[in-house]
């Protein structure tokens, strides 16, 4: 009896053997894997990030690994026109991002429960069509769509605002889209059931349960705005000018310090406006009544 245990004891002890080296095996590739995408990252953007960030401090940079001083001198040198060209980024990626989400939920909204045929699938097409042109062919159709009467834009920055609205619109449609869950369905259906309007079931129902998706489309529409760059160049006014058209004109004239200096305005303003759009209201509580 005793020797038919000792078979079964060194059998069971055998998986155990293997799956600890495999186990050490999965766990060294799990970290591999890691670290390699922790260095890509850094590559990729934040080493260009602190680099800019260098360079907008920089007294002088060539031909050194850091820069030879220090200084804020390009801050200082930061003209009204530059900061013109920062509140027009501004106004112009906070216009956008809200009529995008605007746009976006009207038409998740109307597509919602509709069979992706016909004219469901023709607007959904239309919505998403500018994630598939180059940026710059979309401002080219644009500018040659409205360069003549009857409706002229060609001259103010409302041609701008149309062909940025463009390239947001199907980021912020499909954020609206991804939110209207079944389970959202349902709900409607319970309130218009009790009697409720379909406007009271929109504000009190649909419209408190996309919050999180309503804020990441106008995050995702203001970031994509500002950045913006092809379109822009194509369509811009006279006299009109966002940060990136101002920083591609430094860097032309060979002005990369002034250039950072102006990037890094932009990129801490927009991360304060991202942290803002992202940040939970606080819930009112009902104060209980004596």
């Amino acid at each position: 009896m005793q020797a038919d245990l000792i078979p079964a004891a060194v059998s069971a002890e055998r998986p155990r053997r293997i799956a600890a080296p495999r186990r050490w095996v999965s766990r060294l590739g799990g970290y591999s894997i890691g670290t390699l995408t922790a260095l890509l990252c850094v590559f990729l953007f934040v080493l260009p990030v602190a680099v800019v960030a260098l360079s907008s401090v920089a007294e002088h940079w060539s031909g050194t690994i850091l820069p030879t001083g220090y200084s804020m001198r390009w801050f200082e040198r930061l003209g009204s026109d530059d900061w013109d060209a920062v509140g027009t980024s501004l106004e112009v990626g906070f216009s956008v991002a809200l009529l995008g989400t605007a746009l976006g939920l009207w038409i998740a909204l109307s597509l919602e429960g509709r069979d992706r045929h016909g004219v469901g699938a023709v607007v959904d097409a239309l919505a998403m069509m500018p994630n598939g042109l180059p940026s710059v062919v979309l401002g080219l159709a644009v500018l040659i769509a409205y360069h003549k009467k009857p409706l002229d834009l060609s001259g103010s920055a409302a041609i701008v605002m149309l062909v940025q609205l463009a390239l947001v619109l199907p980021f912020c449609y499909r954020c609206c889209a991804a939110a209207l869950r079944p389970e959202l369905q349902i709900l409607r259906e319970a309130a218009a059931s009790l009697g409720a309007a379909p406007a009271r079931v929109l504000l009190r129902v649909v419209l408190p349960q996309m919050v999180p998706a309503l804020r990441a489309s106008v995050a995702l529409g203001f970031a994509l705005s500002l950045g913006e760059l092809g379109a822009t160049l194509t369509v811009y006014p006279p006299g009109f000018a966002t940060v990136p058209i101002v920083v591609v004109g430094e860097v032309e004239r060979g002005y990369y310090l002034p250039a950072s200096a102006l990037s890094l305005v932009l990129l801490a303003i927009s991360l304060l406006a991202l942290c803002l759009i992202a940040t939970r209201m606080p819930a009112r509580r009902a104060k209980p009544k004596n």
